[in-house]
């Protein structure tokens, strides 16, 4: 397919122009209206779309800017971090490091997963809404002279939820970074995404186990022997849910993630053939026990299981998108700059969360 640079040669002026003075106002802008500086570039020079939103050419606007200022992000001729941030293209360098954290924000275990809504708000805090099922499980949503039907109701909590700030502070020496090939300290960045994923996961595992300070905690739902975990207990926390939903994920500790691995009816292969696409792939993600995904929990705390259901369990309501401080990548090149994410998740309804503390 051959690409289509007519838009793109008119924008790479004005990049070029930005990268000589060191001029931010394209990540101002962005700010400014809530965009990423991808999302601004793709305004000003659109990719083709197929009918369903997703791109229709190998390379998007920010990814044609990166051509035409001629760095190479991967293979033997790699641009060096010193070519990148001393060349045509600086004004680049921000939203490249930014896309590559976010790479690895979604690598591992992308925290989006887990969510059933995702939000944008303004201001420190969120006044969470939730559905109140209580009224809603009746039996029989049919209507007669003598009843009428169950009632299905939204609510405010009484409580606000906080904003929570979250990031990590690059603290590097451009002695060091300067001669690094691109393909080499991409692998930085995206161990970093990794890293602030699971920071949100931890706190998805929080608000399961404890509530999100607006709504009350779950009820354990262990009735085994105390210390023990075993398949009976992992099939009564599946049953723990109510009304539609359902266990769609199960969070803990690494070490407890091995003792489901390690539950006695998943070894026959014969008596569980779920376990086929683990052993071919060696990712335990792929292993589903009662058609659930299991998720390690660096921040989880040991003999405490966080079940939910993605579909209706929890909301994300973010108040500023994970964001990089632009201009300290281009001023003190990198050696000092913050990135981060502003948001607060919230319980959305009660029944598609459970605990299951042994």
């Amino acid at each position: 397919m051959s690409l289509d640079f007519s838009n793109s040669y008119a924008l790479r002026e004005k990049v070029n122009e930005h990268s000589r003075s060191g001029n931010l106002a394209l990540y101002a802008e962005a700010q400014e209206r809530g965009l990423s500086f991808s999302e601004l570039l793709e305004e000003m020079d659109p990719s083709p779309r197929r009918a369903d939103g997703t791109l229709d050419t190998p390379l998007d606007a920010f990814e044609r800017q990166l051509y035409l200022a001629g760095v190479v992000t991967a293979g033997r001729k790699a641009t060096t971090l010193e070519q990148f941030l001393t060349g045509v293209g600086l004004i680049l360098a921000p939203e490249y490091v930014s896309r590559e954290i976010q790479r690895g924000y979604r690598m591992v275990q992308d925290p989006a997963d887990l969510v059933a809504a995702i939000v944008p708000e303004r201001g420190p805090s969120v006044k969470p809404i939730y559905l109140k099922t209580d009224y809603a499980k009746k039996p029989l949503a049919r209507r007669s002279d003598a009843a009428n039907y169950p009632v299905v109701k939204l609510a405010y909590r009484e409580k606000d939820a906080s904003m929570v700030d979250r990031g990590r502070q690059f603290d590097f020496s451009y002695r060091v970074l300067k001669n690094q090939k691109l393909a080499e300290f991409r692998v930085f960045l995206n161990w970093i995404g990794a890293e602030l994923a699971f920071d949100e996961i931890t706190e998805i595992y929080g608000i399961v186990i404890s509530g999100d300070g607006t709504s009350p905690a779950p009820a354990n739902s262990f009735n085994g022997t105390a210390g023990s975990f075993g398949y009976s207990d992992l099939t009564h926390l599946a049953l723990a849910f109510g009304g539609p939903a359902r266990m769609t994920h199960l969070l803990g500790t690494k070490s407890d993630i091995e003792k489901i691995l390690n539950i006695p009816e998943f070894q026959d292969p014969q008596a569980f053939q779920g376990q086929m696409p683990f052993l071919v792939s060696g990712d335990y993600r792929s292993f589903l026990p009662i058609n659930t995904r299991l998720v390690v929990c660096p921040g989880a705390t040991a003999t405490k299981f966080a079940a939910l259901d993605h579909r209706f369990a929890v909301r994300e309501s973010v108040a500023q998108p994970l964001l990089i401080e632009a201009e300290k990548v281009i001023s003190q090149k990198l050696e000092s700059a913050v990135i981060s994410k502003e948001s607060a998740y919230t319980i959305m309804v009660e029944d598609a969360v459970a605990v299951s503390d042994y």
